[in-house]
């Protein structure tokens, strides 16, 4: 019984470790390659997480690729595809799918996750803009979980082409029966590459802080 509680809680966790950055609705463009990596922390408690995906664009619209979660006593590999359509500045839309395996138990499918992204622009300079992420989980040992995450965004530009981006937003189930999360943090652009200092649990006594580095190339 024990063991199959620690599982069920690590499908939980792992499930929304992508959850808390915002995703755009774009895709990384056609033949390039696109690194995101991940670690995750939470002061005074050992539940280190670890998150990292690559993505190679297939067209200006599709990319496929893998990721890489790992956690307490657990890890998922997963292959993913995801679609991207730059509708305007106002609106963009896009759609990824990600099957994850449990590598600790025989490369058994362990979960699927779908989301959807939205995002685009509030004002006609692009500086401030929005973002939606929605996501369905389907867990093969526990129950299926729905979330949502909005963001609001604005883009201030530094010297030599550089800019730093701070972003509030919440984290909330499709029935709003728990509490609602407040996420906050920033990414800074240089070049192709962007840092990301964030958070999210931050109101309760465990908050975690996330600091990732990504490259589109």
């Amino acid at each position: 019984m024990r063991s199959v509680l620690v599982i069920i809680i690590s499908l939980i966790n792992s499930a929304s470790a992508i959850a808390q950055l915002p995703y755009f609705a774009g895709t990384v463009g056609d033949g390039k390659m696109y690194g995101y990596s991940s670690l995750k922390v939470r002061p005074g408690v050992n539940k280190q997480e670890t998150y990292t995906t690559f993505q190679y664009g297939l067209g200006d619209h599709f990319a496929t690729g893998i990721d890489l979660y790992t956690g307490p006593d657990c890890a998922y590999w997963g292959g993913l595809v995801r679609y991207g359509l730059n509708i305007n500045k106002w609106y963009n839309v896009g759609a990824q799918v990600t099957p994850s395996f449990d590598l600790n138990h025989r490369f058994e499918f362990s979960y699927l996750t779908s989301a959807l992204y939205m995002n685009g622009a509030m004002t006609a300079n692009g500086r401030l803009f929005w973002c939606s992420n929605t996501w369905w989980v389907i867990n093969k040992e526990a129950d299926n979980t729905f979330t949502n995450n909005e963001y609001l965004g604005y883009t201030i530009p530094l010297k030599h082409g550089c800019s730093i981006t701070p972003m509030i937003g919440t984290i909330h189930s499709w029935k709003f029966d728990k509490n609602i999360d407040l996420t906050a943090g920033f990414y800074y652009s240089f070049n192709s590459w962007n840092l990301y200092v964030w958070s999210n649990d931050v109101l309760t006594s465990t908050p975690r802080f996330i600091i990732g580095l990504d490259f589109a190339l």
